[in-house]
């Protein structure tokens, strides 16, 4: 389990973070493909010779496929941001991402640093 070792090494707050930061680029180059997209398909004509219809052929399937893959990928990222913070506050003391890693795998086990609670993060 890649997140768990990671908040291990980082802290639960400065991984969060990063996985926000991650998952928003990924939503950015999204953006940007489908403006690409929209450009590319708003100078297209059959008219025009045939290389340059497959060129912009090419580029409209490239930037499609692109954002749709950046699109999934946000939205992967952003569904594991959301599984880990819904288990990263203890349920004895309250305090939030104030843990520490104790196993990744199958499941990671969690302890809270203020109490000692321990919990597992699904």
């Amino acid at each position: 389990m890649e997140s768990a070792r990671a908040i291990g090494k980082l802290g639960f707050p400065r991984w969060y973070e990063r996985k926000l930061i991650e998952s928003h680029a990924w939503l950015v180059s999204s953006f940007l493909c489908l403006i690409a997209l929209t450009a590319v398909f708003e100078g297209f004509s059959l008219r025009a010779p045939a290389p340059e219809v497959l060129v912009r052929m090419a580029s409209m399937v490239a930037a499609g496929f692109i954002g749709w893959h950046a699109l999934k990928r946000y939205i992967a990222l952003m569904q594991e941001a959301d599984r880990f913070a819904r288990r990263s506050t203890c349920e004895r003391c309250r305090a939030y991402g104030k843990f520490d890693v104790l196993r990744e795998l199958p499941v990671a086990a969690v302890r809270c640093r203020k109490c000692g609670n321990e919990w597992q993060m699904n």
